[in-house]
């Protein structure tokens, strides 16, 4: 919350940012505008308080009519501004995400024929996606990166559309379980499984018993990152569990074997094994239709706005390195752990294909449903997040990829509109094709699940 003291030219920044440890977990900068131009920026290496609002003062030479803003980043990833125009009485914070009912979607930009709706609404941090052999739609919740270490728990929604409307009622909407962070989610042989920072959680016989879901099996432990923590799981053709475990810094040597990898395991947790390395950060994987993965990844920063760009990368077997930390975008050494001599990008797997700087490619998935034209068949569609920490942000959008043989041909913007004016309304986190064909997207934003559909 913002507010201004024109007697004294101050302006006053309070923020709740809540951590379990406020000098390893802080605001680590917040930057000051006034009328859209930055005047000023405060670097912290630490911040005042775990759990309660604390409040950063900055002399600020402002008159009634300007518009001041203050960007605060989190020392892990993410941001939050909010802003005021002097002379008035509100005190403006970041805009809370908007009543499903009144959201913009004829602002979104869709190709002809095609049409978006909302599904299910006033969800918690929506975010990964996943079908049960019934119909079920689970959906994977996270708190925001200010709240992520705070140990508030987020619902695991279990979703049934059982008078095939298209639209979720609240009374076809249920909670599994409340629990710290529960990104990730598979459904396999009849059981939701579930990934929380650190373990892997089974709900067996789970589309019998939405009412009274069954206790939780532990399958597996993970290590606990804070950054890059939040899992994305998928069970393969192989019927083996696929885990990403996202590098637990920007960029940096990983700190021990399972560090910016993707393991692969039995589904019971045994045998575990690091089926792909060299990946900072996949939120987001998917098999072809001849059985071959694809994941995304998301590049690191702080190297400006343009590079490097997030990937979608194809693994065929095991085994590859795709460069993390020492190659971006297969093509670009880090300036600081890949710039010697002796070191080549070549020597590392380049990516499928190249999504763009900061566009935070996350949920992915091979379209092979019946009601999108033929054009679409076996396309990936991947959800842009949105950038975090670019002049400019990119992303909030929905993506396509051609792909043929299993070899990625093209690139187009498939659904945009969630940015507007540099406003992000909405940010989409995973997509899911239904039995119908149609489309789910999940935004964990504006708290919704929009559905797309086809109608020539």
């Amino acid at each position: 919350m913002l507010s201004y003291d024109q007697d004294n030219q101050t302006l006053n920044v309070a923020v709740l940012h809540k951590v379990s440890s406020p000098s390893g977990h802080y605001v680590v900068q917040v930057d000051i505008f006034k009328n859209g131009e930055k005047i000023l920026s405060s670097d912290y290496r630490s911040q005042p308080s775990a759990s309660d609002p604390f409040i950063y003062s900055y002399a600020v030479n402002a008159t009634s009519g300007d518009v001041l803003k203050a960007t605060a980043f989190c020392s892990i990833a993410g941001s939050r501004s909010g802003e005021l125009t002097v002379g008035e009485n509100d005190r403006l914070t970041v805009k809370a995400a908007p009543a499903s009912s009144s959201l913009p979607l004829e602002k979104i930009v869709l190709p002809e024929g095609f049409s978006i709706e909302v599904f299910a609404q006033d969800l918690s941090y929506p975010r990964s996606l996943a079908l049960g052999d019934e119909g079920t739609i689970f959906v994977g919740t996270r708190l925001p990166f200010d709240l992520i270490d705070s140990g508030e728990e987020t619902p695991i929604y279990a979703i049934r559309d059982l008078n095939g409307d298209g639209v979720a009622e609240e009374s076809e909407i249920k909670v599994v379980d409340m629990l710290p962070n529960p990104n990730g989610v598979a459904f396999h042989d009849g059981s939701l499984y579930v990934a929380e920072i650190d373990r892997i959680l089974r709900y067996d016989d789970i589309e019998a018993n939405l009412d009274s879901p069954p206790e939780a099996v532990e399958v597996a432990r993970l290590p606990y990152y804070i950054m890059h923590g939040w899992r994305y799981i998928g069970f393969g053709p192989d019927e083996k569990l696929y885990v990403a475990v996202g590098a637990d810094c920007n960029v940096c040597e990983p700190v021990d074997e399972l560090n910016g990898t993707i393991l692969r395991m039995n589904a019971d947790g045994s045998d575990r094994e690091v089926f792909a390395k060299g990946v900072r950060n996949s939120v987001g994987m998917d098999w072809s239709p001849s059985g071959e993965l694809w994941f995304t990844d998301n590049g690191r920063d702080m190297l400006g706005n343009d590079m490097p760009s997030d990937e979608l990368n194809h693994a065929p077997v095991a085994g590859l390195d795709f460069g993390f930390p020492s190659c971006h975008s297969g093509s670009i050494p880090d300036p600081e752990l890949g710039s010697n001599d002796s070191y080549s990008c070549n020597e590392k797997m380049p990516p499928a294909w190249a999504l763009g700087p900061h566009v935070a490619s996350l949920g992915m998935r091979f379209y092979q449903g019946d009601m999108f034209p033929a054009e679409y068949d076996s396309q990936i569609f991947i959800a842009e997040h949105g950038s975090w920490n670019r002049d400019e942000p990119i992303g909030y959008r929905l993506a396509a990829v051609k792909v043929v043989n299993d070899t990625a041909i093209g690139h187009q913007i498939f659904a945009s509109g969630w940015l507007q004016e540099g406003e992000a309304w909405g940010r989409p986190v995973d997509v899911q094709p239904l039995q119908d064909g149609s489309l789910l997207v999940s935004d964990d934003l504006a708290g919704v699940i929009y559905r797309i559909t086809y109608s020539a």
